[in-house]
């Protein structure tokens, strides 16, 4: 019961995260002005410090002794998070005039403008970013008390705190905001968060008795497979995990950016498509860690598993690639056959879109307790583990988002710059096979075979995906 009433809340505080992501946007946007530049810094500042805060929680956590301790941190945080959300607009409304005497102060230059922007920006948002990817470690820590189901555990609430997110962005995006405001949305959410730490902390009281079951539990517990002093090719195999989290991440968010710009000409609105992207991700994400979780704690390779899957995840996204990419071929056909379906047609277009894109975020999705099964090796050090790895996740979803949009796209263009990404990809889950095989000394006609698929694959992206554009010109002359 208890960890069914732990499980809600994380679903309910992911919702409101991304809820507070939405808002900030907005409020962001009244302070600096520009949709994009302000929606750049949110998702900057937002991914940055929850990297952070994952990242110190991580090393905190596992000095806590006991379980109610552990729930009523979480709790405080929490509280943390829904006061720091109603004093976010205040803050903004207050650094408004300092904002703009740093503003006349600088030369006129549209660098250092941006800069100072970004910088206010990053004071105001970075302490409530932080308190939200700290809420992660702290709960793994809570929630997993057997080695056997580390990946059952943390991959359950990472899977449900990303559908919480999936569905506060939905909300937000086209209902609350719209039907309640800004504000009442946001005072709304911020009432929800210290509703989730107050109940926490009460129910830390009577989960003392958890805390003595807990240390029973470790000491009679058995050690598994994947556990115990790791030598020197459990340690390689340990980096590789943590390598391969950070690429997915990294990978991820660029693909997010890419394929929001291949949806431009099929859609028009860039908001839309944004969306539309950040939904599908945000749920293949949540649906593939739930789909994961379970089959992570009994694969005897889970690094094999999460090569494979990244592997995969790199076919499939090659394919939706290629087929956004001709996506308004694609959709020009059906508009030229069904031309009087156009209220239908979108509806349909944006069903397809979205399908397609669930498929390779799924595969992504099963790095979370795929890496937490491979890293975790005992109980003690839970936090530092989960908090690590998701701190390099992050990082890697950040700079994926940076150089896809302000590097790869300028420089590159669309379709080249989304061929490097898809080869990094897949190189990095090619050279953890290569190094698998070498450190459990197969037969050098498997290592032989991953070099082939590895050189097929890179014979793949030579040539897609890429844009036919002479038969869009061909549909739009016929």
């Amino acid at each position: 019961m208890l960890s069914l009433f732990v499980a809600g809340c994380f679903f309910l505080s992911g919702m409101a995260s991304l809820v507070y992501e939405v808002i900030w946007v907005r409020l962001i946007e009244t302070l600096i002005g520009g949709a994009p530049f302000a929606v750049a810094t949110v998702l900057c500042v937002f991914m940055a410090g929850m990297a952070l805060g994952s990242y110190l929680a991580g090393r905190l956590v596992d000095r806590l002794a006991g379980r109610s301790a552990l729930l009523s941190l979480y709790g405080l945080l929490e509280i943390g998070i829904g006061v720091y959300a109603v004093a976010v607009p205040f803050l903004i409304q207050a650094a408004d005039p300092l904002y703009q005497t740093i503003y006349n102060m600088l030369p006129p230059c549209f660098l250092t403008y941006r800069m100072a922007a970004f910088l206010s920006s990053v004071l105001i948002l970075a302490v409530p970013a932080g308190l939200m990817g700290a809420t992660l470690p702290v709960l793994c820590r809570f929630y997993v008390l057997r080695l056997d189901h580390v990946g059952a555990r943390t991959g359950l609430l990472y899977g449900l705190n990303t559908a919480g997110a999936a569905l506060g962005v939905i909300l937000c995006g086209f209902l609350l905001i719209e039907t309640l405001g800004v504000s009442t949305t946001l005072g709304m959410f911020a009432c929800l968060n210290g509703l989730i730490g107050l109940s926490c902390i009460v129910v830390s009281r009577f989960a003392a008795v958890d805390g003595r079951r807990l240390a029973e539990s470790r000491a009679s517990e058995r050690p598994c497979p994947n556990t115990g002093m790791l030598d020197n090719a459990g340690r390689i195999k340990m980096r590789w995990g943590i390598s391969l989290f950070a690429v997915s991440g990294f990978c991820a968010m660029a693909y997010e950016v890419f394929w929001t710009r291949l949806l431009g000409p099929v859609y028009g609105s860039t908001s839309y498509c944004f969306t539309l992207v950040v939904a599908a991700f945000i749920v293949g994400l949540a649906v593939g860690s739930l789909l994961f979780a379970r089959l992570a704690d009994h694969a005897r390779h889970p690094l094999l598993w999460l090569a494979g899957t990244q592997a995969a995840a790199f076919i499939t996204a090659l394919g939706v690639s290629q087929i956004l990419g001709n996506g308004q071929f694609v959709f020009a056909g059906l508009d030229h056959a069904f031309p009087g379906y156009f209220l239908h047609l979108v509806p349909a277009q944006s069903t397809v879109s979205f399908v397609l894109m669930l498929v390779p975020t799924l595969l992504l999705g099963a790095a979370f307790p795929l890496v937490n099964r491979l890293c975790i090796r005992t109980l003690a050090d839970t936090g530092r583990s989960v908090g690590t790895a998701y701190a390099l996740n992050t990082v890697g979803g950040l700079l994926g988002s940076f150089v896809a949009g302000f590097a790869l796209i300028p420089w590159l263009g669309e379709m080249n710059g989304l061929r490097l990404v898809l080869s990094i990809q897949f190189l990095a889950a090619g050279f953890a096979l290569l190094d698998v095989t070498r450190l459990e000394k197969s037969d050098s006609r498997i290592r032989l075979a991953v070099v082939g698929l590895m050189a097929v694959g890179l014979l793949l992206v030579a040539h897609y995906p890429s844009l036919h554009t002479d038969l869009l010109s061909w549909i739009s002359a016929h």
